[in-house]
């Protein structure tokens, strides 16, 4: 029987599972197991300049693809380094699988070099219990004729049911170690707790509510986006004349100008989609949809949900049934298999005519909502205008990736968005940074569409090292940094709960954006008016390479109303400044 290395079982089972792409960064700790890809025909390692963006790319990878994202670290400080973008896959049920180099078994104990644990035990737990709150499951091999056996459980366990990230760490030593090939079996297609549906009974009495309702509204989540449940969330909300509003990771699951899309809900919802809920709706059908805090504007009454609201609530998790907010009935299932047989159900009893009456109304009451743009002549530019003008330049498929801070604001109510997996973001865990090196594994897994990432300058500093790696790639993608020299959401935050003191939010070197990628090899560009946007944009697609856009903002430019401000739940009755906003709207 033919023997292999360790690290060459490793390989060949993740060929097996169909890896095309290794996100990571080389050390001594995972030198055997880039050794065995250099034999491969079928995996690239991509080099990335910091662990923490080889996380964030195997997320961004795994999302548009719907395959599992794949990153690999050396031993301590390179494995610490990808548990940011480890925890912000966890957070928004994201498969990646992170694979690390461990220290030599026979040495653990002893304080070798970038061992974790000062514990002295036969393996280096230190990494593993520090994995432990952000993963599925996490394996420590100590057995290499075992590689193939873990790392078909790893694929499986990282998209069954609520999908998450799941680890590997693999002794250096054992890496290096002979075994005997092993066949390895590869189901078809992962899919654990897909297809499963609801129970009838409870779907029949969702069937009745939802045929009854005065005015039933779908809430789609990301159960909804994950279970690939966007034309049947469709399909129901025709049948039945619901509007259909969405979460935050959740955008886009409905065409964003379908006749019966109300836009985003949460703190940075759309005003339109809060008047639905708050004002007319008796039923309330959650799909995938966790009722989170953001989502909810912090459980505040009216932002959108009011106590005269009814649930039903569709989840494919039991702990996240009735978890925020009370239901008259929970369904436990698969998103896409459940609704498939409520549409049955409905059909069977003819329906809830109103599709039309529905269309008309959110039309009408869309058409009354107008938000007002500042200036657009002003310099330094107001970011609601460019964000505006953006939508018209960019050509309907794209895909956009969203980073943390206040330009998410106007992009997540009102830049819309017209299908499934073309609107990222980095979810509850917000981490900022994510969204710039996301941005190369969407392009990736998606190279025939254009791809852009929106940050602020704060967020894009953070790994702004990755240019190079897009240059070294030969990946296409577009950054769009809204450069305001400061740290504007948290410096607004301070502006308003503590009268004006701002401290360590606001940068007093400006950066040039245009120049530091021209110095990284990919072209820059620096826009001062509005009216230079749509040739930058042009040149930008047309240059195919990677390309920075430095966008010249105002400090103080304006953004959207919001629901709901992030600081407010944790004011003290004391606060400087009274509860709420100007910028709030309800």
């Amino acid at each position: 029987m033919a023997r292999q290395r360790g690290a060459q079982s490793l390989v060949r089972a993740l060929e097996a599972h169909g890896v095309e792409y290794i996100f990571g960064l080389p050390g001594h700790g995972n030198m055997n197991i880039l050794d065995a890809i250099y034999d491969s025909n079928q995996i690239s390692f991509k080099l990335v300049r910091h662990e923490q963006a080889a996380a964030h790319i195997a997320d961004g990878y795994a999302r548009i693809s719907g395959e599992v994202g794949v990153c690999c670290s050396s031993v301590g400080p390179g494995a610490a380094n990808m548990i940011m973008g480890i925890a912000t896959a966890y957070f928004t049920s994201s498969p990646i699988l992170a694979i690390s180099g461990g220290i030599i078994t026979k040495q653990a104990g002893r304080g070798q070099l970038q061992e974790t644990s000062r514990a002295e035990t036969p393996t280096d737990q230190g990494y593993m219990q520090a994995l432990q709150p952000f993963t599925k499951k996490v394996w420590d091999i100590q057995q290499p004729v075992r590689t193939g056996e873990i790392v078909r459980k790893a694929f499986a366990i990282a998209q069954a049911d609520r999908p998450g990230p799941v680890a590997i760490e693999y002794p250096w030593d054992l890496q290096a170690e002979y075994v005997d090939e092993v066949d390895i079996q590869v189901p078809e297609k992962y899919a654990y707790g897909r297809g499963v549906r609801a129970d009838k009974t409870a779907l029949q009495k969702a069937a009745d509510y939802l045929c009854q309702a005065d005015c039933p509204v779908i809430v789609a989540g990301n159960g909804a986006m994950i279970g690939e449940a966007g034309p049947e969330v469709v399909e129901l909300a025709e049948l039945i004349g619901a509007p259909v509003a969405t979460s935050f990771v959740a955008k886009g699951i409905i065409p964003e100008d379908h006749p019966l899309s109300i836009g985003m809900v949460g703190w940075l919802g759309h005003p339109v989609a809060h008047e639905m809920i708050r004002e007319h709706a008796d039923i309330v059908f959650a799909i995938g949809y966790r009722f989170s805090d953001e989502a909810t504007s912090w459980w505040t009454e009216g932002r959108p949900y009011v106590k005269e609201n009814r649930f039903i609530q569709l989840d494919i998790q039991q702990q996240e049934l009735a978890k925020n907010y009370p239901v008259e009935v929970g369904l436990l299932g698969d998103a896409k298999a459940s609704l498939r047989e409520l549409i049955d159900l409905i059909r069977d009893r003819g329906g809830r005519p109103g599709y039309e009456k529905s269309s008309q109304w959110i039309f009408d009451v869309t058409r009354a909502f107008h938000l007002d743009l500042p200036d657009a002549e002003k310099t330094p530019m107001e970011s609601m205008v460019i964000a505006d003008r953006l939508r018209a330049l960019l050509p309907r498929d794209s895909i956009l990736s969203i980073d943390t801070g206040t330009h998410a604001h106007y992009f997540s109510a009102f830049y819309p968005i017209f299908g499934p997996r073309r609107f990222l973001n980095p979810g509850g865990w917000t981490p900022m940074g994510w969204g710039p090196a996301a941005i190369l594994g969407a392009k990736l897994a998606a190279p025939d569409k254009v791809c852009v990432s929106i940050s602020g300058d704060g967020g894009f500093l953070m790994v702004c090292q990755e240019i190079v790696t897009a240059v070294e790639w030969n990946v296409p993608v577009i950054w769009l940094v809204f450069n305001d020299q400061a740290l504007r959401a948290i410096r607004d935050g301070q502006k308003e709960a503590y009268e004006g003191r701002i401290i360590g939010t606001e940068f007093t070197q400006p950066t040039d954006f245009a120049a530091m990628a021209r110095s990284m090899g990919a072209l820059g560009i620096r826009v001062t008016h509005v009216d230079e946007l749509s040739g930058a944009i042009d040149q930008a697609i047309s240059y195919n390479r990677p390309c920075v856009i430095d966008l010249q903002v105002d400090q103080e430019a304006i953004y959207p109303p919001v629901a709901g401000i992030w600081y407010e739940p944790a004011r003290s009755p004391d606060a400087r400044m009274p509860r709420g906003s100007s910028r709030q709207w309800t």
